[in-house]
Protein backbone atom coordinates (compact mmCIF):
# COMPACT_ATOMS: atom_id res chain seq x y z
CA UNK A 1 0.00 0.00 0.00
CA UNK A 2 2.86 2.03 0.78
CA UNK A 3 4.74 1.96 -2.30
CA UNK A 4 1.54 2.52 -4.30
CA UNK A 5 1.15 5.52 -2.50
CA UNK A 6 4.97 6.94 -2.76
CA UNK A 7 3.98 6.21 -7.04
CA UNK A 8 1.25 7.94 -7.14
CA UNK A 9 2.46 11.02 -5.48
CA UNK A 10 5.74 10.81 -7.70
CA UNK A 11 3.97 10.54 -10.65
CA UNK A 12 2.92 14.26 -10.57
CA UNK A 13 6.78 14.78 -10.08
CA UNK A 14 7.76 12.75 -13.05
CA UNK A 15 5.10 14.43 -15.20
CA UNK A 16 6.80 17.71 -14.68
CA UNK A 17 9.44 16.89 -15.18
CA UNK A 18 8.82 15.65 -18.20
CA UNK A 19 6.71 18.74 -19.09
CA UNK A 20 9.55 20.58 -19.39
CA UNK A 21 11.60 18.10 -21.24
CA UNK A 22 9.26 18.23 -23.35
CA UNK A 23 9.24 22.01 -23.62
CA UNK A 24 12.79 21.66 -24.38
CA UNK A 25 12.57 19.55 -27.11
CA UNK A 26 9.70 21.41 -28.63
CA UNK A 27 11.74 24.36 -28.80
CA UNK A 28 15.06 22.09 -29.91
CA UNK A 29 12.82 20.82 -32.95
CA UNK A 30 12.20 24.57 -33.68
CA UNK A 31 15.62 25.54 -33.75
CA UNK A 32 15.13 28.53 -31.51
CA UNK A 33 16.32 27.78 -28.72
CA UNK A 34 16.91 31.17 -26.79
CA UNK A 35 20.08 31.69 -24.77
CA UNK A 36 19.72 29.85 -20.89
CA UNK A 37 20.84 33.00 -18.35
CA UNK A 38 21.83 32.08 -14.83
CA UNK A 39 18.15 31.57 -13.17
CA UNK A 40 17.52 29.29 -15.77
CA UNK A 41 20.85 27.23 -15.27
CA UNK A 42 20.09 26.80 -11.19
CA UNK A 43 16.99 25.81 -11.49
CA UNK A 44 18.01 22.91 -13.89
CA UNK A 45 20.64 22.32 -11.30
CA UNK A 46 17.89 22.60 -8.70
CA UNK A 47 15.57 20.08 -10.50
CA UNK A 48 18.48 17.75 -11.00
CA UNK A 49 18.81 18.40 -7.14
CA UNK A 50 15.13 17.86 -6.14
CA UNK A 51 15.03 14.00 -8.63
CA UNK A 52 17.96 13.25 -6.43
CA UNK A 53 16.19 13.51 -3.08
CA UNK A 54 12.85 12.05 -5.06
CA UNK A 55 14.97 9.07 -6.04
CA UNK A 56 16.58 8.75 -2.19
CA UNK A 57 13.27 9.24 -0.60
CA UNK A 58 11.33 6.15 -2.92
CA UNK A 59 14.19 4.30 -2.75
CA UNK A 60 13.82 4.09 0.98
CA UNK A 61 10.39 3.18 0.20
CA UNK A 62 10.55 0.93 -2.66
CA UNK A 63 13.98 -0.76 -2.51
CA UNK A 64 17.22 -0.24 -4.51
CA UNK A 65 16.07 -1.90 -7.59
CA UNK A 66 13.45 1.31 -8.13
CA UNK A 67 15.02 3.63 -10.65
CA UNK A 68 12.31 5.47 -11.61
CA UNK A 69 13.72 9.05 -10.42
CA UNK A 70 16.90 8.20 -11.75
CA UNK A 71 15.55 7.50 -15.41
CA UNK A 72 13.72 11.08 -15.09
CA UNK A 73 17.17 11.89 -14.15
CA UNK A 74 18.95 10.49 -17.18
CA UNK A 75 16.39 11.89 -19.47
CA UNK A 76 16.80 15.59 -17.88
CA UNK A 77 20.60 14.74 -18.01
CA UNK A 78 20.45 14.07 -22.38
CA UNK A 79 18.25 17.01 -23.09
CA UNK A 80 19.89 20.31 -21.06
CA UNK A 81 23.42 18.92 -20.39
CA UNK A 82 23.85 15.91 -23.08
CA UNK A 83 28.07 16.17 -23.12
CA UNK A 84 30.44 17.00 -20.63
CA UNK A 85 30.82 20.56 -19.04
CA UNK A 86 30.20 22.53 -16.03
CA UNK A 87 26.23 22.21 -16.20
CA UNK A 88 26.16 18.23 -16.60
CA UNK A 89 28.70 18.44 -14.01
CA UNK A 90 26.76 20.70 -11.68
CA UNK A 91 23.74 18.60 -12.16
CA UNK A 92 25.36 14.81 -11.43
CA UNK A 93 26.38 16.43 -8.63
CA UNK A 94 23.14 18.21 -7.28
CA UNK A 95 21.71 14.62 -7.94
CA UNK A 96 24.22 12.21 -5.91
CA UNK A 97 24.36 15.32 -3.11
CA UNK A 98 20.56 14.90 -2.91
CA UNK A 99 20.58 11.60 -2.66
CA UNK A 100 22.63 10.87 0.21
CA UNK A 101 21.19 13.85 2.12
CA UNK A 102 17.92 11.87 1.60
CA UNK A 103 18.67 8.65 2.19
CA UNK A 104 20.59 10.23 5.58
CA UNK A 105 17.87 11.49 6.69
CA UNK A 106 15.28 8.93 5.69
CA UNK A 107 16.75 5.70 5.65
CA UNK A 108 13.69 3.67 5.85
CA UNK A 109 9.81 4.66 5.13
CA UNK A 110 7.84 6.04 7.06
CA UNK A 111 4.82 8.93 7.41
CA UNK A 112 7.86 11.41 7.86
CA UNK A 113 9.28 10.38 4.33
CA UNK A 114 5.56 10.69 2.42
CA UNK A 115 5.55 13.69 3.98
CA UNK A 116 8.83 14.73 2.68
CA UNK A 117 8.01 13.55 -1.06
CA UNK A 118 5.32 15.56 -1.17
CA UNK A 119 7.34 18.65 -0.79
CA UNK A 120 10.43 17.38 -3.24
CA UNK A 121 6.73 17.17 -5.77
CA UNK A 122 5.64 20.61 -5.37
CA UNK A 123 9.80 22.33 -5.77
CA UNK A 124 9.72 19.94 -8.55
CA UNK A 125 6.41 21.32 -9.86
CA UNK A 126 7.27 25.05 -9.45
CA UNK A 127 10.69 24.13 -10.99
CA UNK A 128 9.39 22.56 -14.07
CA UNK A 129 7.05 25.20 -14.58
CA UNK A 130 9.69 27.80 -14.67
CA UNK A 131 11.94 25.92 -17.19
CA UNK A 132 8.72 25.06 -19.02
CA UNK A 133 7.46 29.05 -19.33
CA UNK A 134 11.32 29.73 -20.44
CA UNK A 135 10.89 28.42 -23.71
CA UNK A 136 6.84 28.90 -23.86
CA UNK A 137 5.41 32.79 -22.82
CA UNK A 138 2.53 32.19 -20.66
CA UNK A 139 -0.44 33.86 -22.78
Amino acid sequence: MRSTVIFLRHAALGLCASAAASALLAAQAQDTLPLRDQTYLANTVRLAGVLGAAHGVRVACNGQDDQYWRAHMIELLTLEAPSRGALRTSMVNAFNTEFSETQRRFPYCDENTVAAEKRYAAEGRDLSDRLATYYFARR
